[in-house]
């Protein structure tokens, strides 16, 4: 009698498929949180946000315990304890100019709502940009992606100024240093664009919000609160890696400080003039370089009038 062949013996080995969790499932905690599929392209995003936010402070996670159990054999060898750690001043301006090119280098660029693999997507982007400019037709498609690197460029190059990493930036919990420290730490090098207003220094807030070299700009983004989608602003200034068709962005044109070196889109000042009240500096240099390309200027009645 001839045996019957077990299932598994019927199967070729090498036919075979080992079923695995997609990459961004593997932080996604129940199928609610699993974005495969999902066409709402808000839905989709917030989604993705979360789940990228979950993975950063995973990470943030790992490295702080690993720095404290450092910490804690470093204290005890010393026979002392160590005192609360601040954010690290980084550059005087005066020595940033190696900070022009090259930010896809930056090693802890981990911003909540940007993708895990900024950096390789910052030197894909790079090299794109390179090549189209070494060949001398650059594509307007890459245009306003390359907008949005600018400004994520002049928002590191601030941050800096200021006094603070871009790590410290990029943490969700971190509170801007104008609200932790008294005045004397360190003010009599920063810019005087980027000089804090009463309201930074007492109202606690994130210190991504103290990047716009325009005063007024940075308490209406305090004032806003919990109404202000953070998120939202970020995309739509930096998410250079995105491929949307959104014209609401900045520009920066030279030195980041300067707030004559800024420019509004009309999409943007039309999305976010709330953001813009009270600023008529941003109307004069955005004017001011759309009269250098030939453009009739932008009218705050048009923006403000809807």
């Amino acid at each position: 009698m001839t045996e019957t062949p077990r299932t598994s013996q019927l199967v070729d080995p090498s036919l075979s498929l080992s079923l695995q969790r997609m990459p961004q499932q593997f932080m996604a905690y129940s199928r609610d949180e699993d974005w495969s599929g999902v066409t709402n392209p808000a839905a989709r995003r917030r989604l993705q946000n979360r789940l990228n936010q979950r993975a950063y402070r995973l990470r943030r996670q790992g490295r702080d315990k690993r720095a404290a159990q450092k910490d804690s054999a470093q204290s005890e060898s010393a026979g002392h304890l160590h005192p609360t750690p601040v954010p690290t001043r980084a550059k005087a301006p005066a020595q940033l100019d190696s900070v022009t090119c090259g930010l896809s280098e930056v090693q802890h660029l981990e911003c909540t709502f940007a993708p895990p693999n900024i950096h390789e997507l910052m030197a894909q982007f790079e090299r794109r940009a390179m090549a189209r400019y070494a060949e001398g037709s650059p594509k307007t498609d890459l245009l306003l992606n390359l907008s949005r690197l600018n400004v994520l460029r002049a928002a590191y190059q601030n941050v800096v100024a200021i006094g603070m990493t871009v790590e410290w930036m990029c943490q969700d919990s971190t509170i801007s240093i104008f609200s932790l420290a008294r005045p004397q730490y360190g003010e009599h090098s920063i810019p005087q664009s980027l000089q804090p207003t009463p309201l930074q220094r007492t109202v606690p807030h994130h210190p991504w919000l103290d990047i716009f070299p325009i005063p007024q700009m940075r308490d209406n983004l305090i004032r806003a609160g919990k109404d202000l989608d953070d998120d939202e602003l970020c995309h739509d200034l930096t998410a250079f890696w995105d491929t949307r068709r959104s014209n609401a962005t900045m520009l920066v044109w030279g030195t980041p400080w300067d707030a004559e070196n800024w420019e509004i889109t009309e999409d943007f000042a039309r999305k976010w003039r709330f953001f813009l009240r009270g600023c008529p500096e941003i109307l004069i240099s955005t004017n001011k370089w759309r009269a250098r390309r030939g453009e009739k200027p932008l009218l705050w009645k048009r923006v403000f009038g809807n």
